[in-house]
């Protein structure tokens, strides 16, 4: 039996399942790609505009910082250039301000005062009743209070204080700051103008004593001169008229002084050179005291005429050289001479002794008519120099040299 051939059995064909999918998964990943891209590009959009933003906040914070800086530095350098002296503290006494001018007058530098108890320093023997310490605790603001202000040098300095509250911008008390004056100066000034006062007052009355007093004194060394002409040489009359007309010619040339000292005669100026004045004083002074005490000159090898009263330079010198030869006892040395300054417009005369000097509780008061420190004397000498100094539109100064002795500067214009 002849069998019949099987043909195989066809499954029927599916599609390509695992591909569709692959495809899907590609297309979904570039829309989540473009997604992501878009806010990639959103975010760096967003980066950069904080970037800008975060940029110009720093600009703008600069500037401020750059404009508390010009602030800051303003008001330090106002701080700097007022003249009084600023001293601030907080609320628990400490100095947090010190300002140049507090530097100068109290010696101390802000490194050295800043956060240190200003009790402590500047408060003083008024303490808790000094002018910052008063409004610190009692809250009361004080007004030109003149008291004695500590330096660091130990002394004090006459000042007048004033303080009060540093407030914030909220009305709120942070500190307290006191503005301090240094009135000495205008102490000076006071006795200054009584000095004023009082030489002219004197001025009135050396006018009047001298012209009583002269005639009487020359009737007096006139009648002396012819008793002196009728005793003979070597007795002891002649001798006693002798010393009458010496006192009479004393008298004579101190009512000379106090005008001289008194009255606000300007001179006879004159352009002229200076070394015959001084070798005419230096002459007079040796030959007074016998050759004992000598005069050394110093003077420019290229000596300038200066504008002067002769007469009176004449006497400004005589009477410091022999202020120089008493302070010597007589005898030894001292050196005179000026030196030119024509850019300054001003000539500086000068004589130095060697002597034991001026003590120095009496150099304030060694220009001041009738202070002396000798047992001898009228007190004018110096007084007269300051004088004579102030006609010719100048002044004069007293130092104490290294080495000793005295140094007495009498600076004048040239014209």
């Amino acid at each position: 039996m002849i069998k019949a051939a099987t043909q195989p059995v066809m499954s029927p064909k599916k599609p390509d399942t695992d591909l569709m999918a692959l495809v899907e998964a590609f297309q979904s990943f570039n829309r989540s790609t473009s997604t992501l891209n878009q806010a990639y590009h959103r975010l760096e959009a967003a980066a950069q505009e904080l970037a800008r933003e975060l940029e110009e906040k720093n600009l703008q914070l600069q500037r401020k910082n750059q404009e508390l800086d010009r602030a800051h530095r303003y008001l330090e350098d106002i701080l700097a250039s007022v003249g009084s002296a600023v001293i601030a503290t907080d609320l628990e006494g400490r100095v947090t301000i010190f300002n140049r001018t507090a530097e100068e007058l109290t010696g101390y530098s802000l490194d050295e005062i800043a956060g240190q108890n200003y009790h402590d320093l500047f408060a003083g023997q008024l303490g808790q009743e000094s002018p910052l310490m008063r409004t610190l605790i009692n809250g009361q603001p004080v007004a030109g209070f003149e008291r004695e202000l500590p330096m660091k040098s130990g002394d004090s300095i006459t000042v007048k204080s004033s303080s009060s509250w540093v407030t914030s911008t909220a009305g709120e008390r942070i500190g307290v700051v006191e503005t301090i004056e240094d009135v000495s100066r205008v102490r000076e000034l006071e006795e200054e103008v009584q000095r004023r006062h009082t030489l002219a007052a004197l001025g009135e009355m050396a006018a009047q004593v001298a012209h009583e007093l002269r005639n009487p004194l020359a009737g007096i060394k006139g009648f002396a001169g012819l008793l002196a002409e009728d005793l003979p040489v070597d007795s002891s009359g002649r001798r006693m008229v002798g010393r009458i007309i010496e006192g009479v010619d004393s008298l004579d040339r101190i009512a000379s002084n106090l005008l001289v000292l008194t009255q606000g005669a300007q001179g006879e100026m004159e352009r002229q050179p200076l070394e015959p004045v001084f070798d005419q004083a230096i002459a007079l002074i040796e030959s007074a005291s016998g050759g004992r005490f000598s005069v050394r000159r110093d003077f420019p090898t290229e000596p300038i005429p200066v504008r002067i009263d002769a007469e009176k330079i004449k006497g400004l010198l005589l009477n410091l050289l022999k202020n120089a030869c008493e302070a010597c006892g007589g005898s030894g040395e001292a050196v005179t001479g000026y030196r030119c300054h024509p850019l300054q417009n001003e000539v500086r005369l000068f004589v130095r002794d060697f002597g034991p000097g001026v003590p120095q509780e009496a150099q304030d008061k060694i220009f001041s008519p009738f202070f002396t420190t000798r047992t001898q004397g009228t007190g004018l000498g110096l007084a007269i120099v300051r004088k004579i100094a102030q006609i010719h539109r100048g002044g004069v100064e007293f130092v104490s040299p290294d080495g000793g002795g005295a140094l007495f500067t009498v600076t004048i214009p040239i014209i």
